[in-house]
C-alpha cells in the first residue's frame, strides 16, 4: 500500500545556548539535516513561503521565536493538511525533579523556568491544530525523553486525540547525548538509504539503522489518532528500486552517451537507485570544479544527470505523492500527447509512466527554451482530469523542486485557454439530401459540451455554391449565439452522406476568407445521424471499435493497397468480418472511390484517402501515423499551412495531402441524442 502523502512543511531549530557552553559544529549539523529534509527525492518537505525561515539556528534564536516559530509552522500546516516536521537539536536538561526537558535557547539559563522552551508543550499544541496531517519531531539534546508532549491534554483536546505523531528522541529523560551524534548519523543514514527497507523509512526504520551505526540508544514514541490508511514515513529510502527499472531505454542510452566521452574520469557507477544517480552527479560536481575537466562533455553530462533526476523524481511523485487519484494509462497516454504533440510508447503502466517522463525531460523540443515546460504541461494535463488547481500543496512543491513554478502556472493557463476553445462546437448537417444531391436545408445546433444553446434550419439552393454561401448565415448565427456564452467558437463539425464527402472540401468555401482558416473542420458520416435499415447496430459496434483501439497500437491505421481496393466485395465481406480493427487509409484513390466510400464508413470509425489521384507518398502515410494522436485537428492546422505556401518541408506539407472523415465517442453521443429526443430525430438537447 503506498503511504498516505499530504504535504510535508519543515522547521528546524538549533539555538547555540552561550549558558551551556557553545556546540561544535551545531549550525553545520542542522544545514545538512534541514537540506535533506528539504530534498523531494528523501526528504519531501516543501520550501517554506518567502518570509517564512524553516531553519533557525546559532547564537541569536530566543525563547520567543522558537514558541512563536513552532505556532506559526503548525498554524500553516494545519491550513495546509500537512504534516509538520519539526527537529530540535542543541542543549537540553531537566529542571528540578521533573522528567520534563528544558531545551535551551540563546537567552536560556539554567535553573530559570521561564528562560527555557517546553518542547513537550510546544508538541502538543502543534498537534491539537485542526488541519495537520501529523508530526514528526527529532529531539536531539541531552535529556531529550523528556520532550513527550501531554497524552491526556491531547485526548481532551481541540482535537480529542485524532492527531498522529511520531517522536525520535537521541536519549532517555534521564541520558545525555553527546556531540549531536545522533543527528549526524541520521542524516549519513538518510543520504544513503537502507537496503532492503522499501520506498519509505519508517521512524522504526530510522531508530534501529541510527542505533546500530551510531551505538546510541534512542527512544521512539509513536501515536496515531488518525486511522491513516498507511504508516508514517520519515523519509524517502535512497536505495529503494522500484519493480521496474530506475531508467528506462532512453534514459540508459543517454545517460551512456553523456559518459562514453569523459572515460576514466568517471568511476564505473551501477545507477539502479535514485541514491546512485545523486552520487554520480556529485562525483561529477567536483570534476567540475578542476579547471582541466571544465569541457562541453562534462557540461552535458551534468545537464543529463539533471534531467534525469527530474524525472525520476517526477515519477516518484505522480506514483507515491499525486494529490489525486493515481493516474491509469490512458491518462497518461492523453497528457502525453497534450505535453508532446505526438503518441506515448507501446509500453503500458508503470513502464509506460516512466517512458513519457524520461522522453520528457530529454527529447521533447524545449517550449520557448525552457527545459522543464513539456514535463509541466504533461503534469497539469494530469491535474486538471483530476480537478485539482494550479496551486495545490503536493503540486507545488514538485513544481518548485525541479524549477518549474512558472511553467507549471503556464501550463495551466495553456490547458484552460484549449478547453474554452474547444467548449463550443458547431454541428452542420447535410442528411437530408437525397441520393448524391445537395440538401435544400441545413439542420444547424450549437452545442457547449454537450448542453444545447441554439438550434435552427437554414433554407438553401440545393447546390455547392448555395450550400457554401448559406454558411455564411450560419456562422453568422452561431456567432450571436456563442457571444452570449463567453466563449470562442472555433470548431465546425460538418456531416454530409458519403457521396458529397467523397469530392467536397467545406473548409475551402470562400466566405471572404476560407473557412478553414478560422476555424478547425471535422467531417462526418451523415448516416449515422438516421441509420438505414439495412446498417442495423453499427453505431454501438463503432463504440466497441472505439474502445478496442484505446488498447491497440498507437496509430490503429490499416493500409489498404491496390489489390485490396479492386476486391470490393471480398474487402466489405472482410470488413463484416471484423478482420479490420481501427482505422482504414486508403494508398490510393480508386476511380470509382464515391462507390467505395459509403461501405467503408459503415464498417470503420475512420477513413483516410489521397486528396487527389494517383498513390498517396509515403511521406504522408508516415505523417499521419507520426500525428495520429493529434488527429483530426491537426489536418485543419496542415490545410491552413498549404494555404500559405510556408515552408515545403514542413510536416504539414505531407498532412495535407491527406483528406478523412472522422468518428469519435462525442460524435456517436451526439447520434444518440439525435435519435432519442425526437421522432423526427431533428432536436437533440
Amino acid at each position: 500500500m503506498t503511504p498516505s502523502n499530504p504535504p510535508r512543511h519543515l522547521l528546524v531549530i538549533a539555538p547555540q545556548c552561550p549558558d551551556q557552553g557553545l556546540l561544535t559544529g551545531l549550525e553545520e549539523t542542522a544545514e545538512s539535516l534541514h537540506a535533506i529534509l528539504l530534498d523531494e527525492e528523501l526528504g519531501g518537505c516543501e520550501p517554506s513561503p518567502p518570509g517564512v525561515h524553516p531553519l533557525l539556528c546559532g547564537p541569536g534564536v530566543g525563547r520567543a521565536e522558537i514558541d512563536q516559530s513552532v505556532r506559526d509552522a503548525a498554524d500553516r500546516a494545519g491550513a495546509a493538511e500537512a504534516v509538520l516536521v519539526i527537529a530540535f537539536l542543541g542543549h537540553g536538561t531537566t529542571l528540578g525533579q521533573t522528567p520534563k526537558l528544558a531545551f535551551m535557547a540563546s537567552d536560556s539559563h539554567e535553573d530559570v523556568a521561564t528562560s527555557v522552551v517546553d518542547v513537550g508543550g510546544l508538541l502538543t499544541l502543534a498537534l491539537d491544530v485542526p488541519g495537520v496531517r501529523g508530526v514528526i519531531a527529532l529531539v536531539d539534546t541531552c535529556r531529550a525523553g523528556g520532550a513527550v508532549p501531554d497524552l491526556g491534554g491531547l485526548a481532551g483536546g481541540v482535537r480529542q486525540g485524532a492527531t498522529s505523531l511520531s517522536l525520535l528522541m537521541s536519549a532517555s529523560a534521564v541520558e545525555s547525548a553527546h556531540g549531536l551524534a545522533y543527528t549526524r548519523t541520521l542524516v549519513r543514514v538518510l543520504r544513503d538509504g537502507l537496503s532492503g527497507a522499501g520506498m519509505f523509512l519508517s521512524p522504526e526504520d530510522v531508530q534501529e539503522a541510527v542505533d546500530k551505526e551510531a551505538g546510541t540508544s534512542s527512544q521512539l514514541l509513536t501515536l496515531n489518532g488518525l486511522s491513516l490508511d498507511a504508516r508514517p514515513w520519515f523519509a524517502r529510502n535512497a536505495r529503494h528500486r522500484s519493480d521496474g527499472a530506475l531508467l528506462g531505454p532512453l534514459g540508459e542510452e543517454d545517460l551512456r552517451l553523456a559518459l562514453d566521452p569523459l572515460g576514466a574520469a568517471v568511476p564505473a557507477l551501477p545507477v539502479v537507485t535514485s541514491g546512485d544517480l545523486a552520487r554520480l552527479r556529485r562525483t561529477l560536481a567536483a570534476l567540475d570544479r578542476h579547471p582541466a575537466t571544465a569541457d562541453q562533455h562534462l557540461a552535458y553530462a551534468l545537464r543529463t544527470l539533471d534531467r534525469l533526476a527530474t524525472a525520476v523524481r517526477t515519477r516518484e511523485f505522480l506514483l507515491s505523492s499525486w494529490p489525486g487519484s493515481l493516474p491509469e494509462s490512458e491518462r497518461i497516454r492523453r497528457a502525453y500527447v497534450t505535453a508532446a504533440g505526438r503518441p506515448a510508447s507501446a509500453s503500458d503502466g508503470d513502464e509506460l509512466l516512466r517512458d513519457c517522463v524520461e522522453s520528457l525531460c530529454l527529447r521533447v523540443p524545449r517550449a520557448k527554451g525552457s527545459p522543464t515546460a513539456p514535463l509541466a504541461a504533461f503534469v497539469a494535463a494530469l491535474a486538471v482530469e483530476d480537478g485539482l488547481a494550479a496551486g495545490t500543496p503536493g503540486l507545488t512543491g514538485w513544481a518548485r523542486g525541479i524549477g518549474a513554478g512558472v511553467e507549471l502556472v503556464d501550463a495551466f493557463s495553456a490547458q484552460a485557454r484549449r478547453v474554452a476553445e474547444n467548449r463550443l462546437r458547431l454541428v452542420v448537417s447535410l442528411h437530408s439530401a437525397l441520393a448524391d444531391e445537395w440538401p435544400e436545408t441545413l439542420l444547424v445546433w450549437l452545442l457547449d459540451d454537450e448542453t444545447l444553446v441554439g438550434r435552427e434550419d437554414f433554407r438553401c439552393p440545393p447546390t455547392q455554391a448555395g450550400v457554401e454561401q448559406r454558411l455564411g448565415a450560419v456562422l453568422a448565427w452561431a456567432t450571436r449565439q456563442a457571444r452570449c456564452t463567453g466563449f470562442r467558437l472555433r470548431r465546425i463539425d460538418i456531416a454530409a452522406p458519403a457521396a458529397l464527402l467523397a469530392c467536397w472540401r467545406p473548409e475551402e468555401a470562400r466566405l471572404g476568407q476560407r473557412l478553414g482558416l478560422h476555424y478547425d473542420i471535422v467531417l462526418r458520416w451523415s448516416d449515422r445521424l438516421n441509420l438505414p435499415a439495412h446498417l442495423g447496430l453499427i453505431n454501438e459496434f463503432a463504440r466497441n471499435q472505439l474502445y478496442e483501439m484505446r488498447d491497440g497500437p498507437a496509430a490503429p491505421v490499416n493500409w489498404l493497397d491496390r489489390a485490396e481496393l479492386s476486391a470490393v466485395q471480398k474487402l466489405v465481406e472482410s470488413l463484416g468480418n471484423g478482420c479490420y480493427g481501427g482505422a482504414l487509409a486508403l494508398r490510393h484513390r480508386p476511380e470509382r472511390f464515391q462507390e467505395l466510400l459509403e461501405p467503408l464508413l459503415a464498417y470503420a470509425p475512420m477513413v483516410l484517402w489521397p486528396d487527389g489521384t494517383g498513390d498517396l507518398p509515403q511521406a504522408s502515410q508516415d505523417s499521419v501515423e507520426r500525428n495520429w494522436a493529434r488527429l483530426p485537428g491537426e489536418f485543419s492546422a496542415a490545410y491552413r499551412t498549404s494555404w500559405k505556401q510556408e515552408d515545403p518541408a514542413h510536416e504539414h506539407t505531407d498532412l495535407a495531402r491527406v483528406r478523412s472523415v472522422w468518428l469519435d465517442e462525442q460524435w456517436l453521443d451526439f447520434c444518440d441524442a439525435f435519435a432519442n429526443d425526437s421522432v423526427d430525430g431533428e432536436n437533440p438537447r
